[in-house]
């Protein structure tokens, strides 16, 4: 924000605020002294105990202690890089005797001296009576993230603050600049908030908020990521603790406050190109595959050159620097011995050489036609730490305008389309990896790990088509935010799973600003995100693998579902979210309201107790007068309904129906065991008995708009003797998870993402 378009006020406040950073900057420090924190808080209008600096014993008068309100003082000590002042003895209270303070004040400062600080005086701070009860002491402050900028934090406050937060409550997250309606939702989504209403304190519900905006207006008026003329960065401003006085006004104690000079260069980088860059990717004119043998068909190169035939492609161009030719998909192919004698355009190169040799590739691709670069191989900064190659590349592909993916990923598959072909670079051989693109196409999957896209996409490969799937790697220059903005507007995705291991410096911010674009649009289609590196070591992993720059979970987290993206707490909800969203695509959340049938009393159990947000179901007379004369009399009709082993495919299917049919059921799970004799569920039996439960529930699924998912519990999995049951289940539009836990999480889950949409409600966003 320039000076022309911020008000006198904002104008004032930014001015008096630089001046105090520049004081400190030219006295050698970046940590601002507590005296100057106080002195922001001032200019922004909140509440401070009065103070003074002590530079001198003799500056301690009674005339001086009779101006502080209380009986008491409190003397801090004023000594740059001094963490922890009460453990040194840094905080003293103390009765408003002249002599005595003078005399704790040299002791102060002697002591601090004697430990080998240097030490600038004394403040003396009105001692402010408080009750330290739940609710009185508050912690509000912001840090600037390298990846995501400015964090707005919220928790409680006191000198306990830190253990309560890693043990009972996190702080609570927010990405400034923040509307009122934000600023609001923060607060409602804490437990604080119903206690704070509980006691009629609705005052300190307006002050916290209050504080919450101006801290937003500060972080963003000094900080890297958005636009501004100052110099300086507050890298971390906390109050902890803000405090309740008897008189209910919201008071700053403590201060803290560090602040670096801004970097020359934005951490959002350079501007990013339009989403159309991303073309050459999924509709290039001609691609080149650098890398393919003339005697080795399992090489990278041989196995995608072949997967791009397969698909019809008349515009592959093999590369190989001795040339030739090889015999592939039982035709003749030529191999050219370099991009630039190629006898047709190739908007795609696809890099299968070793990392070594690749810089010299994509030198050679900036001389031609080339507009897009997937480059194939490991063994860059994710592993030697040197990021010397990579840079080059990518300063050369910017000049030139050419976009690249990777290094060190799969790429690409994509389905096509009635005027494209299809993509696909997987270098996985046909025998260990086949993907069935011949259902409805409705899901992405974006993944910095490629690994872990072809495990989710084998477990769902009864369930769910993907349209498109990218394994980007290093995310050198194509990173996630690219990807989710380029297939945002495609109306045939109605899914996107993300997995991300790390975002690089400003990745998350740009991430955070594109995803959540759409936050109130309904069209837009729900994004499922796991992002690893939750713990050290986790963040160690990833480092390792893709040299990702993992910023702090609870940052990535809490900013992912500000964004209003689905967040997945393992990769098991991961996946289970995307199957879940992929296939219910077509059904509406109409409310909570949850029931159950089971022929097994220990799942009817396992369901209740996973609940979640959902509610059990209060059955209606109507519902409850045609259960009770379609099932035997020793049924007992709930909406917890356990029909026993003893009912059969008919029956159960029957009573599904009446359920799902119900006015007074917006949701339902059916927990199948299998291993009951009255029902049809092994393979013999499916194959033999048409009208089996599988069959009937599948058919019943195609006529209701209502979530409806299966709980199979097979021990063995779907891999056993029950095979076909669930495939049949899930091809035909039901998802099926191995146990009423699985399938709840993932039907709470989908109705609660549709109902918070629907009503706007941002505190369930970020709950």
């Amino acid at each position: 924000m320039n000076d022309d378009t911020r008000s006198p006020g904002q104008q004032r406040i930014h001015q008096e605020v630089h001046r105090i950073l520049h004081t400190a900057e030219q006295a050698g420090r970046y940590e601002l002294y507590e005296y100057e924190v106080y002195q922001i808080l001032e200019t922004l209008k909140l509440n401070i105990p009065r103070y003074q600096l002590i530079q001198g014993e003799d500056e301690i008068t009674r005339s001086l202690l009779s101006s502080f309100g209380s009986s008491k003082v409190v003397m801090k000590i004023v000594s740059p890089r001094v963490a922890h002042k009460e453990k040194l003895g840094g905080v003293k209270i103390l009765h408003k005797d002249a002599d005595f303070i003078r005399y704790s004040y040299q002791a102060m400062v002697k002591n601090f001296q004697d430990l080998g600080f240097s030490v600038e005086g004394v403040l003396l701070v009105e001692y402010i009576e408080y009750s330290p009860e739940l609710g009185n002491e508050v912690m509000i402050g912001f840090r600037e993230s390298e990846t995501f900028g400015p964090v707005i934090s919220f928790s409680k406050g006191g000198s306990d603050a830190e253990h309560f937060a890693a043990h009972f409550s996190a702080p609570n997250l927010l990405l400034p600049p923040l509307s009122p309606e934000w600023a609001r939702a923060l607060l409602s989504s804490t437990e604080i908030q119903k206690k704070y209403l509980q006691d009629g304190k609705q005052d300190y519900l307006e002050q916290i908020i209050d504080v919450k905006m101006k801290f937003s207006s500060l972080s963003t008026a000094f900080s890297s990521f958005f636009e501004g003329d100052d110099e300086f960065i507050l890298t971390d401003f906390e109050i902890n603790p803000f405090v309740f006085d008897p008189d209910h006004r919201l008071i700053a104690l403590d201060g803290y406050a560090l602040f670096a000079r801004k970097e020359s260069a934005s951490p959002l980088g350079i501007d990013r190109p339009p989403a159309s860059s991303l073309d050459a990717f999924f509709h290039p004119q001609g691609i080149a595959v650098v890398g393919v043998s003339a005697s080795d068909p399992d090489r990278p190169g041989n196995i995608i050159a072949s997967n791009l035939i397969k698909l019809g492609r008349k515009d592959v161009y093999c590369v190989n620097p001795r040339g030739g030719e090889l015999i592939m998909e039982g035709k003749s192919v030529p191999l050219y011995p370099d991009l630039t004698k190629l006898p047709g355009p190739a908007e795609l190169v696809v890099v299968t050489v070793p990392a070594i040799a690749t810089p010299s590739v994509v030198t050679q691709a900036a001389e031609t036609e080339c507009k897009a670069l997937l480059l194939i191989p490991g063994g860059f900064s994710e592993s030697s730490r040197n990021t010397g190659p990579e840079e080059e590349m990518l300063a050369l592909c910017r000049q030139k305008g050419i976009r690249i993916m990777g290094p060190n990923c799969l790429g690409i598959v994509y389905a096509g389309s009635d005027t494209s072909p299809g993509i696909n670079t997987f270098f996985i051989p046909e025998k260990k990896f086949r993907l069935d693109l011949s259902r409805k196409q409705n899901m992405a999957l974006f993944s910095q790990s490629g690994a872990l896209g072809l495990v989710e996409l084998a477990q769902l490969r009864h369930a769910v088509s993907p349209k498109v799937v990218v394994s980007y790697g290093n995310q050198l220059d194509v990173d996630p935010c690219d990807l989710v903005n380029y297939w945002s507007e495609d109306p045939d995705i109605r899914v996107m799973g993300v997995y991300i291991e790390g975002f690089s410096p400003g990745g998350g911010r740009r991430f955070f600003d594109i995803a959540s674009r759409g936050l109130n649009d309904p069209g837009r289609a729900p994004i499922v995100v796991y992002k690893a590196g939750r713990t050290r070591e986790g963040k160690m992993a990833t480092q390792s693998h893709t040299a990702s720059m993992a910023g702090e979970y609870a940052v990535a987290k809490a900013a992912l579902k500000q964004a209003g993206l689905i967040v997945a707490d393992t990769m098991a909800d991961h996946l289970g979210y995307i199957k879940t969203f992929a296939m219910l695509t077509d059904k509406k959340a109409y409310g909570l309201r949850c029931a159950v049938v089971t022929n097994a009393g220990y799942e009817k159990a396992n369901a209740a107790d996973n609940l979640g947000q959902l509610t059990l179901a209060d059955l209606d007379e109507t519902c409850r007068k045609s259960l009770a004369e379609l099932l035997p009399g020793f049924v007992t009709i709930e909406a917890l309904l356990d029909l026993t082993p003893m009912v059969g495919d008919e029956l159960f299917v029957q009573t599904v129906r009446t359920l799902i049919e119900s006015d007074s059921v917006d949701c339902l799970l059916v927990s199948i065991v299998p291993h009951a004799g009255f029902l049809h569920t092994t393979d013999e039996e499916i194959e033999s008995y048409p009208a089996n439960i599988a069959a009937g529930i599948v058919e019943l699924n195609k006529t209701v708009e209502k979530p409806l998912i299966v709980s199979l519990t097979a021990t063995s999995g779907l891999g056993s003797e029950y095979n076909k049951m669930g495939q049949l289940l899930e091809s035909g539009g039901v998802p099926v998870f191995l146990s009423a836990e699985q399938a709840m999480r993932n039907l709470e889950e989908f109705v609660r993402y549709h109902l918070i949409r629907e009503q706007n409600r941002l505190e369930e966003w970020i709950r």
